[in-house]
């Protein structure tokens, strides 16, 4: 049983073996707005110098005793306890993110991929032409898949990143008491800049696959590339893909949390309420339409890298807007759009919603 006190919940923490301790900000004096004792201190003496010990704000506190509530805890802290359990950058976002982004990519991710990518470069060409093209130019459907392996090691490797990162980001937000919308932007944008490490070669060999010559296999436009520009030649548009990549994720966790708080209201009538797995796909498709407002960037880095893969003259970001801008006007820098938006609902459904609802269920069933 846990009691009320500060160390009934460090004890509580002792107990179920978690190194997470909240301390309360309620116990503070009146005049001079500190706390009676340190509880961060307390907590590390008894749970162990590398415990994680916060100081939540009084509104998070205040979540905190509503969650316990719901959970029928005795105590802030146990509820604290069962909640943060797994929901940092642990193993199991390693595990998940992999597995879900590859999903993402291996069914309709793909196609909306290579029709995107074939806009972004052939800027002349309309929606259903393109797609038209990939058809006609590819040798049937599968021309919508040129390019998966090296999609599928983009996609292990970066949804893991993703996972770990973001949401460690977001769980320790979160303990800060920085609201669920700030705190998906945060999360989005640090775990998007991760991913950039491994994503720029892989997307520039399967912009080439799409974009250069069908008549090269991977593996020889990896031997060509290196020939002529070492491991630099994997990263052109690197600069481009970081934007893409910190702007994605923040609009995408940011937008479907932010949709997420407003359904929870506008449903249920309570902030804190559980939305049903439909109300939470739909907060991701709205979530993952909103975030395309970025298309620029992610024309920029098509362009780079198809410049790239054929040996052209490098350009910076900036230039290539610049020279879009001048030859198709601004509606140059948003071709592709359709595709992307589509592509955009894809992955947000897989890769905010439907990591969130994988989660929950693993929760649930005690497995995390």
């Amino acid at each position: 049983e846990c009691s009320g006190s500060h160390l009934g919940r460090v004890g509580c923490a002792k107990r179920a073996k978690k190194r997470t301790c909240f301390a309360n900000p309620r116990n503070t004096r009146p005049r001079e707005g500190r706390a009676r004792m340190d509880e961060r201190e307390v907590c590390k003496r008894e749970l162990g110098a590398a415990a994680v010990c916060y100081q939540a704000p009084v509104e998070s506190w205040m979540r905190m005793e509503n969650q316990a509530k719901r959970m029928g805890s005795k105590t802030v802290a146990h509820a604290a306890i069962e909640t943060t359990a797994g929901s940092g950058g642990g193993l199991a976002n390693l595990a998940i993110g992999p597995v879900v982004q590859c999903m993402e990519a291996g069914t309709l991710g793909m196609p909306f991929e290579v029709w995107k990518t074939r806009m972004g470069r052939y800027r002349s060409e309309g929606t259903f032409q393109s797609f038209a093209n990939v058809y006609r130019n590819g040798g049937g459907l599968k021309a919508f898949w040129k390019g998966t392996g090296a999609k599928m090691v983009e996609s292990a490797s970066k949804g893991g990143i993703l996972m770990y990162s973001k949401e460690n980001i977001n769980a320790a937000l979160l303990a800060s008491g920085v609201s669920p919308t700030m705190a998906g932007l945060s999360a989005g944008a640090g775990g998007g800049v991760c991913q950039v490490l491994v994503m720029g070669p892989c997307t520039y060999l399967v912009t080439g696959a799409v974009t250069g010559d069908q008549s090269v296999s991977t593996m020889q436009r990896i031997n060509q590339t290196y020939a002529r520009a070492g491991i630099k030649g994997f990263y052109p548009g690197g600069t481009a893909i970081a934007f893409r990549q910190a702007t994605n994720w923040a609009s995408r966790q940011g937008f479907t949390e932010a949709v997420r708080e407003r359904f929870k209201i506008l449903f249920h009538g309570n902030k804190d309420a559980k939305l049903t797995k439909w109300q939470e796909v739909a907060a991701g498709t709205v979530g993952g339409t909103l975030a395309c407002w970025n298309h620029p960037f992610e024309v920029a880095r098509i362009e780079m890298q198809a410049r790239g893969d054929q040996g052209q003259k490098s350009i910076n970001m900036l230039e290539v807007f610049r020279e879009i801008s001048k030859e198709h006007g601004v509606g140059g820098l948003f071709k592709g759009l359709v595709p992307r938006v589509c592509l955009g609902i894809w992955q947000t459904l897989f890769m905010v919603t439907g990591a969130k609802l994988v989660k929950d269920q693993l929760q649930e069933a005690g497995l995390l």
